[in-house]
């Protein structure tokens, strides 16, 4: 089976001229376990996307199970799952958003990719391009505009941002999070197969996934990559919000 994947990390991404990641590695330990041979290949999302789609035998991963794409094909998962959150600059003291509302009164910088989950997740929430958000294309390319202040905002994961930040010289000390993102189109990323791969397939793989999840290989495999972060917030901003988005949500 070849798996197709992007650059996305700490769930996918190429090293040392090896394909690897959290999601990788638990999806490599899947296919051992249930005796087949998976091929893994890095391509920009939206071929990515489409070599999944024209199959067959192909999958995809990370992919979020949104609405749109649950046709498309067979889930396993979902995998790591972590808190995603609204951002701004520490040494933004000018921004002050009590509540997910009034996030909407800044400009938030998102990846323009169009069949991303985030995508959905912002105009769901009610941004709308060219009044309060500014979409870059690609994974990441947020980030350099967000340092320069350029916009206000980012939307990111607990266990990714902070591979993001560092695309811009930025650390976990220079960002605060002003908000919780709950949404039914972020529940997590999937495995997700073409629907010519066989469906005692799909099964005996979601078992290898939920047993790797139960017996707690699948966070050790976590903790390769991330590491939980302090409790304590730094910047003095409200302590639960700050747990819930800057630290890594290790499954136990």
């Amino acid at each position: 089976m070849v798996i197709y994947t992007e650059e996305f990390p700490p769930y996918n991404f190429s090293q040392d001229g090896k394909i690897t990641g959290i999601n990788i590695k638990l999806v490599q330990a899947a296919c051992e376990e249930v005796g087949i041979e998976c091929e893994f290949q890095i391509l920009p999302w939206n071929r990515a996307m489409r070599m999944a789609r024209n199959g067959p035998n192909t999958g995809l991963v990370s992919t979020a199970r949104i609405p749109e794409r649950e046709k498309w094909f067979s889930w396993v998962g979902p995998f790591i799952m972590s808190q995603n959150c609204i951002f701004k600059l520490a040494s933004r003291t000018d921004i002050h958003i009590p509540n997910l509302e009034s996030a909407k009164n800044y400009v938030l910088g998102g990846g323009a990719d169009a069949t991303t989950a985030y995508k959905e997740t912002l105009d769901e929430l009610g941004f709308v391009e060219g009044k309060n958000l500014k979409r870059y294309k690609g994974k990441g390319s947020n980030m350099r505009p967000f340092a320069a202040g350029r916009v206000d905002l980012i939307i990111d994961s607990a266990t990714g941002i902070k591979v993001r930040l560092a695309i811009a010289n930025l650390t976990l000390d220079d960002v605060v999070p002003v908000a919780a993102i709950d949404t039914s189109y972020l529940l997590g990323n999937h495995l997700a197969l073409h629907p010519s791969v066989d469906d005692s397939l799909v099964k005996k793989l979601q078992a290898s996934i939920e047993r790797l999840k139960l017996s707690g290989e699948a966070a050790k495999i976590e903790l390769e990559f991330v590491q939980p972060i302090a409790k304590s917030s730094p910047n003095n901003v409200e302590t639960s919000l700050w747990n819930k988005c800057m630290r890594e949500n290790v499954i136990n």
